[in-house]
């Protein structure tokens, strides 16, 4: 991001989207306000913008078309979506399109306050493929995965974004020689204006030896076959400038909200999930440093911890024990552990230990 944040703001309701903008300018950044979707268009393609704050439902053209506009000419633009309605397919939409997050009305400044906070600590991924339409599967999972994500086509012009603030990750799929020569001439042109390139990753069907001597004399250059998974992607990201991933397994429970406030008091990027099941669906999809599971009565410890371990083999698992019936097979597997009720400091500390703080 850069230093001082330009935020975009629109709403149909003056008196939120003008107390939001006051708010915001006293905090230090540099805000603009429109109350329809045409008339913030019409500032994207004036004016630079590092966030967008849009209410959903709004008359004329809803928030998430404002934001599919907005994003085909800054690509690199964060959306936030507000609403004060219960509009479970639009949220969805708005979420499922690149959203960071739907905020529900009425809501404390602190929450926005937070949700800037979160935007500008997570690295800053672009995406770049010949396809307009990039896998948004993937793309979803990369912001999932805590990474603040951009994508164009492999079009020098339409990347000059880049240009201004440099990615901490890039990839891109190269599918011709003409676009070993755009993907060239953007390297070269990072390399120009930062002094060197950010972690990169480029994606062929065959490597053409010719092209990967002359990318990898910009610098580090990691080579893939397509297709690439998320994985591949925070091996090569590590943990440098960005948040850990922690899952958090049937923790959804009123008795687990003080450990996840307190996870992410700590900086730690949370993704809940109901069941173990729910966890085994999203490992090919997700990257995660460490899995905090509240075990039920009738899991098996065993059977789970081989299975995720196969999947994702450094992950860190704690097992959160209910009684002693696991007890033997966490020690057999050489888990770490800890039997209810524990102190938080305690899940703080295995936590820290899996990842070497």
């Amino acid at each position: 991001m850069t230093d001082k944040l330009k935020i975009l703001i629109v709403d149909d309701e003056d008196s939120l989207r003008l107390s939001l903008a006051s708010i915001l300018e006293l905090e230090g950044y540099e805000v603009k306000t429109a109350e329809d979707g045409y008339k913030a268009i019409e500032l994207a393609k004036k004016e630079e913008f590092n966030i967008l704050f849009s209410d959903i439902r709004m008359p004329g053209i809803t928030g998430n078309e404002t934001f599919k506009e907005i994003k085909k000419i800054k690509p690199d633009i964060i959306g936030v979506m507000m609403t004060a309605y219960a509009l479970n397919d639009l949220i969805t939409d708005a979420l499922n399109t690149g959203a960071f997050a739907c905020l529900s009305k009425p809501f404390e400044i602190e929450t926005v306050l937070s949700t800037i906070k979160d935007i500008t600590s997570r690295p800053f991924a672009v995406v770049i493929d010949k396809d307009a339409n990039i896998d948004q599967k993937f793309l979803n999972s990369l912001k999932n995965c805590g990474l603040n994500v951009a994508s164009s086509e492999i079009d020098l012009a339409k990347v000059s974004f880049m240009f201004k603030h440099k990615p901490d990750i890039l990839i891109v799929t190269v599918h011709s020689e003409e676009e070993e020569k755009q993907t060239l001439d953007i390297l070269k042109k990072l390399k120009e204006k930062f002094g060197k390139i950010p972690k990169t990753i480029i994606i062929e069907k065959e490597q053409n030896p010719s092209f990967v001597d002359e990318a990898e004399k910009f610098g580090t250059i990691n080579f893939f076959k397509a297709p690439i998974n998320i994985k591949q992607v925070f091996e090569i990201l590590g943990q440098i400038n960005r948040k850990q991933n922690i899952a958090l397994v049937n923790m959804d429970s009123e008795d687990f909200e003080p450990i996840n406030k307190a996870l992410a008091e700590e900086g730690f990027h949370l993704l809940s999930y109901a069941d173990c099941n729910k966890l085994y669906e999203e490992l090919n999809n997700s990257f995660f440093d460490v899995a905090l599971i509240n075990v039920k009565i009738d899991t098996n410890i065993a059977d789970f911890h081989d299975k995720l371990q196969q999947q994702m083999p450094n992950i860190g698992s704690i097992y959160l024990l209910n009684d002693d019936k696991n007890l033997e097979s966490v020690k057999q597997k050489g888990c770490f552990y800890l039997n209810k009720p524990f102190e938080i400091e305690s899940v703080m500390n295995l936590i820290n230990k899996i990842l070497g703080k």
